[in-house]
């Protein structure tokens, strides 16, 4: 049986795109399983994260949490929350995760922000970046540092309540908003 030349060339064209599309595949299919592992370890430690809060939160004293509109050079007229944390655990804290909600008196929520008060928590998980050293901000046993953060996209109806609250002149107390914190993520060394 005799092929003919043309056959020879659609015959090593057709196997190219077959190994093509199966190295593609392959390589496809490693991707994925290394992006799902990658994003299982992340829904790991973060309710890792969220379950040391829950247990040790009580742990945590936080204090002199406040609410002021900035009337200072750099955001004035911007929401500034400030407080204080004391580490009251014996061990040591190297991220925390505040969240801030202001509600209406019928529970519907404002206003919702979160913070890392010492700085966002970076876990490395790349092979090529595994070398690189980050320096934290960490909450010794017995230790304590005070915080600012600011309110950014606050409603403009809550900067208002916020600005006539600091004046002589107390608002109604029928549109009083509420200021609800608390401590929802913790990492211990």
């Amino acid at each position: 049986m005799f092929i003919k030349k043309k056959n020879i060339v659609v015959i090593i064209f057709s196997s190219v795109i077959i190994a093509v599309v199966f190295v593609s595949t392959l390589i496809g299919y490693t991707i994925y399983v290394q992006w799902k592992e990658d994003s299982f370890a992340l829904k790991y430690r973060n309710s890792i994260y969220r379950l040391t809060a829950e247990l040790f939160r009580k742990e945590i004293a936080m204090s002199n949490v406040n609410v002021k509109v900035g009337v200072e050079e750099p955001f004035p007229g911007m929401p500034l929350l400030e407080g204080s944390l004391r580490n009251n655990f014996n061990k040591t804290i190297d991220s925390i995760r505040i969240e801030v909600s202001f509600l209406e008196q019928d529970g519907t929520v404002v206003y919702n922000d979160w913070f890392h008060p010492l700085g966002e928590q970076h876990s490395v998980s790349s092979p090529l970046f595994s070398g690189m050293e980050q320096t934290r901000n960490l909450l010794l046993p017995g230790e304590g540092i005070s915080f600012r953060h600011l309110l950014r996209n606050c409603p403009r109806e809550l900067i208002a309540q916020l600005s006539t609250k600091s004046k002589f002149a107390r608002s109604h107390s029928k549109d009083k908003i509420r200021l609800v914190y608390s401590i929802t993520g913790l990492s211990v060394l």
